[in-house]
């Protein structure tokens, strides 16, 4: 049903397209994001939502916090004001402008690194790497794609997993969210590969959307 119902709403994505086409605002708590054109727009997706009442329920004053494509930075944000020294990244130089006006629009310290995943962060060990992954297995044509393509072949999962546990602390954990929409098991299936188990943390149904979850992902004991 949920296939069918956002087969009948295809022309949907046009017309966010066309209101991201301008630059928008977005409010959450006390933060005031500015949303630049192709930027993902925390506020029309739930996933970044989710993630935010998630984060502000944990305790994060005095960790180190590294946020895996980072968009408008609003999670980062968020983390900053909770006490955590964060590092934001994002591939999109678009995404990396749009960071640093939100920084200084909310007055928040943060480390703002343009990188395709951890090409260019400094080996460092993180208490919390929280990522909102992009899941359409399709390569990426333009710079804003990047928020949705993840490769023909999944390849963002495999680079992701490859290099993670480099910047994981001993009691660190990585927190992500996903879909059913997306293809779960081929996604799991390249942590596991790589020494990475899934455990759900939360999960709510999204309409038209299927089920959301956010996912503690964490190396395998042996």
């Amino acid at each position: 049903m949920n296939r069918l119902i956002r087969k009948l709403l295809f022309p949907l994505p046009y017309v966010v397209r066309w209101y991201l086409s301008r630059e928008r605002t977005y409010h959450y708590k006390d933060l005031s994001i500015v949303v630049l054109p192709g930027v993902f727009h925390p506020g029309l997706f739930f996933s970044t939502n989710m993630l935010l009442a998630f984060i502000s329920q944990q305790f994060l004053t005095g960790s180190k916090v590294l946020e895996v494509g980072a968009g408008t930075g609003i999670i980062s944000l968020l983390a900053g004001r909770m006490g955590a020294e964060v590092t934001a990244t994002d591939i999109s130089s678009v995404a990396i402008v749009n960071i640093r006006r939100n920084a200084m629009k909310n007055n928040v310290q943060l480390t703002i690194l343009q990188s395709d995943l951890f090409e260019r962060v400094r080996l460092h060990k993180y208490d919390w790497i929280v990522v909102n992954p992009p899941y359409y297995p399709r390569n990426a044509n333009k710079e804003e794609d990047y928020a949705w393509h993840c490769g023909e072949h999944y390849e963002y999962f495999e680079k992701f997993f490859a290099g993670v546990l480099a910047y994981l602390s001993d009691r660190g954990q990585i927190i992500m969210v996903l879909s059913d929409v997306c293809d779960l098991v081929t996604i799991k299936r390249i942590g596991k590969e790589n020494g990475f188990e899934f455990a759900i943390m939360l999960e709510k149904d999204v309409w038209l959307d299927g089920k959301n979850y956010i996912f503690r992902v964490s190396p395998v004991m042996l």
